[in-house]
Formats: structure tokens, C-alpha cells, sequence
């Protein structure tokens, strides 16, 4: 960021990752300051999804034997204010995006959750359209 803050998004594709504790991993972006001190970390505003909706995820994973349902952000997406974004269709997740003022980040997630990222505050909001879709 240009005060020098990082936004880091803490996931791993192998799925040789250690297991996480569930709050963790569904808040797994942060914002850290120059020293590394975490500033904030990120929290969900599902407000356009039904009442319940994390629950009966979380009820429909506990009935496979799971601690809850773990739904990560996957990665991020920079969209600039001339609508261009930081990825190339054959591109794969690039260690170092670069955030400029007036940029969208927009977070994937898993089970085909989209949000955009307020980067001062730290709500992720999801913009998914209901019902959901998948492609």
C-alpha cells in the first residue's frame, strides 16, 4: 500500500497446508503495518445472503464429520479505476500484487463467493449474486 502496509492473504493450493483453526482460516487476509504488527484482520459482511446461511454451511459440514465449514479466501483481484485488473487470462496467483488509491480488491473465496475488500477497515463484503451459481 503506499504508506508501505502489506495486505496478505494467508492460503495454500497443495493442500499439504497445516490445519487451521476454523475461525482462522475463514479469516485468513490481513493487513500488516511496516514493523509487521497486524492491523487488522479481515471480517466477513455476508448481509446480502439469507439469515443462517453460515450456519446451515457450518451445519451441513458438521454432519461430514468436520469442525465447521471452512470456506477460505482463495485469492485476491486488483481492479483499477480504468476497469484493467492485475491478472493475464493464463496467469496463476502472482506473489506481489500492487495496490494504487482508487483500486477495487476484490476477494474470491471458496464455493463461489465473491467480495470486495475495504483495505482501511478490513469487511470483506460479499457482492455474490443469490441463489449462487456455480460455473
Amino acid at each position: 500500500m503506499s504508506n508501505g502496509d502489506q495486505l496478505v492473504l494467508m492460503y495454500c493450493k497443495t493442500g499439504d497446508e497445516p490445519q487451521l483453526e476454523l475461525h482462522t482460516i475463514n479469516h485468513n487476509v490481513y493487513r500488516l503495518n511496516t514493523q509487521g504488527d497486524i492491523v487488522w484482520q479481515v471480517q466477513r459482511d455476508d448481509s446480502n445472503h439469507p439469515p443462517g446461511w453460515w450456519d446451515e454451511l457450518h451445519r451441513q459440514a458438521r454432519a461430514e464429520g468436520l469442525d465447521g465449514a471452512r470456506e477460505p479466501f482463495a485469492e485476491f483481484l486488483i481492479e483499477y479505476a480504468d476497469g484493467s485488473n492485475n491478472k493475464t487470462p493464463m496467469e496463476t496467483l502472482p506473489l506481489i500484487d500492487m495496490w494504487v488509491p482508487g483500486c477495487r480488491i476484490w476477494l474470491r473465496g471458496s464455493a463461489y463467493q465473491q467480495y470486495t475488500l475495504d483495505p482501511d477497515t478490513g469487511i470483506a463484503k460479499n457482492v455474490t449474486k443469490w441463489p449462487v451459481r456455480p460455473w
